[in-house]
C-alpha cells in the first residue's frame, strides 16, 4: 500500500470519487429541473418499494397459499396494485409538481392580464414550470421597468410637448412684439417727419416760402431721390412748379407749367386722385416733366386738395421699378394732407390779406394800404436820400357821368381806369383808389419832372377812350393830376398827401384835364371846384 500511495494511486482514486460526486449531482440536478424525469424516478421508486413489500409479503406467507392461485392470478394482481400505486403515485406527483405551479403561474398571468404588473408567481422548483414562472416574473420584471420608463418617457414627452407649446407660444409673442416694435419705430419716425413738417408749416403762411420749406424738410427726413410741388395759378389755371428738389437742373424745372389733364401730373390734379407708375418707362402719360428729367424709374403724383379744391400737386420720384412700398406711399399721403392743409390756411391768408389790402371794385390797393406803403416809401427815401413823388388824380365832372348813365356805368369806367394806370406803372409803382373816383400813384426815386411826365401820360392814355355814348348823351372822360415831392415840398406823409390835393384842386380849377405840379408860392386862395 504504502507503495501504491508513493506511485500516486491515492490521487486517482480521489479523482474518481470526485468525478462520481460530480456525476451524481449532474444527475440530481437533472432530475431536479425535470418534470418527467421527476415523475419517471417517483413512480419507479414507488414500484419498487411495492414489489419489495410484495416480494417480503410472499416470502412471509405460506406456499400453500401461493398454491392455491395460478402464476397468472398472482402477476394479474401484482400487474393490478403496481397499476394502481402508479397512477396514484403519478396523481400525487402531477398535483404537487405540475397542478400546483401551474394553478400559482395562471393566477398570477390573470392578475397581469387584469393589468396588476406587480403581481409575481411563486417560484418552488427547478424544473421547467418554475424556469416559465422565472421567466414570466422576469417579464413582468422587464414590463414594469418598461411601464415605468414608458411613464418617464410620457412625462418627459408632455414636458417636452409643454415647453415646445411654451416655447412656440413664446415665439409668437416674440414674433408679435417684434412686429409691433416695428410698427412702433414705423409709426415714431413717421410722427418724427409729420412734426417736422408741422413745425416747417409754422414758419411761414405764404406759400412759394411755405413750399421751399416743405421741400428742404422733405429731403431730409423721406429720403426721395427728387420732388417737386406744383401749384395753380388762379389766372391761368395752369400748374406752375413752385419748388423743386433733387433734379439736375432745379431751374429749369421751376420754368414747366401743365395744364389741367396734361400728363401723369395735370390728371392726378384734375380728377382729385393719386397716381403711382412703377415703372415709368411703360406709361406713354409720363412727360418726364417735359425732357428736364430723361431718366426713368418710380413716380408717385399725390394732387393738393383742400375742401374739394385742388390748390396743385406734388411728385416723387425714385430710381428703380416699384421703388415706393405701400408704407411710403401712405406717408407720403399723409404727408400730401398736411400740406395741403397748410396751402389752403396761406391761401386763405393770403385772400384775406388782399381783402383787407386791395378795393373791392377796381383790384388796385385800397386807402389804408395806400398810406402804409407811402410811409414806408417816405422812411426809404429819407434813409437812402432819394427822391419820392406822389400823384393825386381824379376823374373830372364824375357825378355829371353818374347822373347821365347810372352808377353800375360808373363802376365799370373806375375799373377801366384803374387798370390803365396800373397797367402803364413800373413794378414798384403803387397804384390805390384813395377814395371814391380819386386815385392815388406813389412814384418811388422819381423827380418831380418824371412825376410829371408820367401823370401827362396817364392823362392822355385817358383822353384816348374818347367820348362815352348812351342814346343821346354823350361825355368826355378826362382826369386832373395834381404832383408833389417829398425833398423839395414836404417834410411829412401829410404835407406830401396835402400838397398833391392842392396841385389836383388847382388842377380843377384851371379847366379839368390837366397836371399841375404843387409849388409853395400858390398854396394859398385855391378854390375848391366840384368835380
Amino acid at each position: 500500500m504504502k507503495g501504491l500511495r508513493h506511485k500516486g494511486f491515492l490521487p486517482l482514486t480521489r479523482c474518481a470519487n470526485l468525478l462520481i460526486i460530480r456525476c451524481k449531482v449532474k444527475i440530481l440536478n437533472t432530475i431536479r429541473e425535470n418534470i418527467g424525469l421527476k415523475i419517471g424516478v417517483a413512480t419507479a421508486f414507488a414500484t419498487f418499494l411495492l414489489v419489495l413489500l410484495l416480494v417480503l409479503f410472499f416470502g412471509a406467507i405460506q406456499v400453500p397459499l401461493i398454491s392455491k392461485f395460478s402464476v397468472i392470478q398472482i402477476l394479474l394482481v401484482l400487474a393490478i396494485l403496481i397499476a394502481a400505486i402508479s397512477i396514484l403515485v403519478v396523481s400525487i406527483t402531477t398535483t404537487f409538481l405540475i397542478q400546483r405551479p401551474l394553478n400559482r403561474l395562471m393566477s398570477a398571468i390573470q392578475a397581469a392580464e387584469a393589468g396588476d404588473l406587480k403581481t409575481r408567481s411563486g417560484v418552488s422548483s427547478h424544473d421547467e414550470i418554475g424556469q416559465v414562472a422565472t421567466q414570466f416574473n422576469e417579464m413582468l420584471e422587464k414590463i414594469n421597468q418598461l411601464e415605468s420608463t414608458k411613464l418617464d418617457a410620457e412625462r418627459k414627452l408632455t414636458k417636452v410637448q409643454e415647453e415646445l407649446k411654451y416655447k412656440q407660444v413664446l415665439e409668437e409673442k416674440a414674433q408679435i412684439i417684434s412686429s409691433t416694435n416695428l410698427r412702433l419705430e414705423e409709426s415714431l419716425k413717421e410722427l418724427s417727419v409729420l412734426y417736422n413738417i408741422s413745425q416747417a408749416m409754422t414758419g411761414s403762411i405764404d406759400p412759394e416760402e411755405l413750399c421751399n420749406l416743405l421741400g428742404d424738410v422733405i429731403v431730409r427726413n423721406v429720403g426721395i431721390d427728387d420732388f417737386a410741388i406744383l401749384l395753380i395759378n388762379e389766372e391761368t389755371q395752369k400748374l406752375e412748379v413752385i419748388t423743386a428738389r433733387g433734379f439736375k437742373k432745379n431751374d429749369q424745372v421751376r420754368t414747366i407749367t401743365f395744364d389741367l389733364g396734361e400728363g401723369i401730373i395735370g390728371q392726378a390734379a384734375k380728377n382729385k386722385q393719386p397716381i403711382y407708375i412703377p415703372d415709368t418707362s411703360k406709361d406713354p402719360l409720363y412727360l418726364h416733366y417735359k425732357g428736364a428729367k430723361p431718366e426713368n424709374g418710380s413716380f408717385l403724383c399725390l394732387p393738393v386738395v383742400a375742401k374739394n379744391f385742388v390748390l396743385g400737386a406734388i411728385n416723387f420720384s425714385r430710381k428703380g421699378i416699384d421703388a415706393f412700398t405701400p408704407q411710403e406711399i401712405r406717408l407720403l399721403t399723409t404727408i400730401t394732407g398736411q400740406v395741403s392743409i397748410a396751402l389752403e390756411n396761406a391761401r386763405l391768408y393770403s385772400k384775406t390779406k388782399e381783402l383787407s389790402l386791395i378795393d373791392d371794385l377796381t383790384r388796385v390797393y385800397n386807402r389804408r394800404h395806400f398810406h402804409s406803403i407811402l410811409e414806408m416809401e417816405c422812411k426809404r427815401a429819407k434813409r437812402f436820400q432819394r427822391p419820392l413823388s406822389l400823384l393825386m388824380i381824379d376823374v373830372d365832372h364824375f357825378k355829371k357821368f353818374n347822373d347821365s348813365f347810372g352808377h353800375i356805368e360808373g363802376d365799370h369806367l373806375l375799373v377801366e381806369l384803374a387798370a390803365i394806370f396800373a397797367s402803364n406803372l413800373r413794378e414798384v409803382d403803387t397804384v390805390a383808389r384813395y377814395g371814391g373816383e380819386e386815385f392815388g400813384v406813389i412814384l418811388p426815386n422819381t423827380s418831380v419832372e418824371d412825376a410829371e411826365q408820367v401823370g401827362s401820360k396817364l392823362k392822355d392814355l385817358v383822353q384816348k377812350m374818347g367820348m362815352i355814348k348812351n342814346k343821346s348823351k354823350k361825355i368826355e372822360i378826362t382826369v386832373s393830376v395834381g404832383v408833389s415831392t417829398f425833398f423839395s415840398d414836404s417834410n411829412s406823409v401829410e404835407d406830401l398827401i396835402n400838397h398833391a390835393d392842392i396841385a389836383l384842386y388847382k388842377a380843377k380849377a384851371k379847366g379839368r384835364n390837366r397836371v399841375i405840379v404843387y409849388q409853395e408860392k400858390e398854396a394859398t386862395n385855391l378854390r375848391i371846384v366840384d368835380s
